[in-house]
């Protein structure tokens, strides 16, 4: 592009197919497709391309943009070395990622403020969740269950229609001690 040559070109890989689309769609040169080309299409595209001025017109203009700078690009350079040297080193023009503290540079403040906030929602979940399965349990064990006659409540949520029979053969369990002895 530099030098207005127009371009036929045989792309082979990686950004060469990329390229010479663009060439083509500039209208500075043709694609030819390696796998496929037959010596006909070769000539072909040589010929056109070397006898269609419409290509070689594209390719200067395009050339004469690309060269449309301020200055030559050594004077350039040379003049950006001065004034580095003038100005001695030049640190109003560093980039402010050298100054960055290290934690900052890899966000280790983010991930650190982002982590507490999942630990402490996660943290909030685990306890309502054990609030949840205390209520469910309380319900569960203290509750009074009807079976299916639709009769009174009963006691301990079992079957005994008196409250005043407990549940169980135990005095833990609420059932009265029997003090009577074994008669033979």
């Amino acid at each position: 592009m530099y030098h207005g040559v127009p371009v036929v070109g045989l792309p082979l890989f990686g950004d060469h197919y990329d390229t010479m689309t663009r060439v083509e769609a500039k209208g500075m040169g043709i694609m030819v497709h390696w796998k496929s080309v037959t010596e006909e299409e070769l000539y072909q595209a040589l010929d056109t391309v070397i006898n269609n001025n419409r290509y070689r017109q594209r390719a200067q203009v395009l050339s004469s943009i690309h060269k449309d700078q301020p200055g030559h690009p050594v004077t350039r350079a040379v003049y950006w070395i001065n004034y580095i040297l003038r100005h001695h080193g030049a640190n109003h023009l560093r980039s402010s990622v050298y100054t960055v503290p290290t934690y900052q540079y890899f966000l280790l403040d983010v991930v650190l403020v982002v982590g507490a906030g999942l630990a402490l929602i996660g943290y909030l979940f685990y306890r309502i969740a054990g609030l949840l399965r205390s209520k469910v349990k309380v319900q569960e064990q203290g509750g009074e269950v009807t079976h299916g006659d639709g009769g009174d409540d009963k006691a301990n949520g079992h079957c005994h229609s008196n409250g005043a029979v407990a549940n169980g053969k135990h005095k833990r369990n609420g059932s009265p001690v029997k003090n009577d002895k074994k008669m033979k």
